[in-house]
Order: C-alpha cells, then structure tokens, then sequence
C-alpha cells in the first residue's frame, strides 16, 4: 500500500469512466510535472463544491437548499393553475396572499383530498419556499 501523506486521507469513489478519462486528460495536459496534481485539482474541486454550497458569512454552515425538485415545481404549477381558473387569481406566483382553504383546495383537486396528501404537498411547498405561511389563515404564493 503506498505511503499516505502527513495529513491526507485515501478516498476511493466510483465515477463514470469517461469523466475519470477526460479529468486526467485535462489536469495532465495542465501541469508539466505530473506528481500529485490529479489529487491536488481533486481536493480543488471539492474545496469549490463545498463553497458553493454553504455560507461562511456566519458561524454556522448552511447548506444551501437545492432547487425545488421538477415534481414539485410541476404540482405547484398546476396548483397555480388552479388558483388561477378557479378563484381568478390572475397575479397568483407574484407574491399574492391567499386563504388557506383556497391552497388547499387546490392541492385536492390537483393531488387529491386525503390529509396526509394535502399535508405532504403543503410541506414540500413551504419546504422549497414555493408558498409561505403568513399568519392565521393566510399564505402568501411565491
């Protein structure tokens, strides 16, 4: 087994072949002296990902959400669409408050009646910041 740098650790991980071929491609054709640049533009690349995705502006690290999924954002279309046909909601996704019961209702004819259904979908929405809860009876469409 070969020897392991002072502070270093081995990770193995399985990636596609012709994204392994095309990274060895690139960083070779980057460096003229081969020893230890596939690890080093490895390491780089993670330090970016993680960059990305937390905020170093606080002492916590936050991941930063992803994207709603494409299932989400399509309910929450046709939840809108909803909206819009049935109440007349012409501004609905422009940050307009509406009641409660009209989101909900929405989410039944689109997804179905049982609760658990409407509490999934009510989750997933505010999850992904798609609606808001305002107060009382009143949320907010984003």
């Amino acid at each position: 087994m070969p020897r392991v740098p002072e502070g270093k650790v081995r990770l193995e991980a399985y990636i596609d072949e012709n994204l392994y071929k095309e990274l060895r491609r690139l960083v070779f054709s980057k460096y003229e002296n081969f020893h230890g640049v596939l690890s080093r533009e490895v390491e780089h690349a993670l330090r970016a990902w993680i960059a990305m995705h937390t905020q170093k502006h606080t002492n916590l690290k936050v991941i930063n959400k992803p994207n709603p999924q494409p299932k989400v954002y399509e309910v929450f279309q046709q939840v809108k669409e909803y909206l819009k046909k049935v109440y007349g909601y012409d501004d609905v996704g422009t940050e307009r408050q509406i009641p409660r019961k009209h989101l909900i209702a929405a989410i039944s004819a689109v997804r179905g009646t049982d609760a658990r259904t409407i509490s999934k979908w009510m989750d997933l929405f505010m999850k992904y910041k798609l609606v808001k809860w305002i107060g009382g009876e009143v949320f907010e469409v984003l």
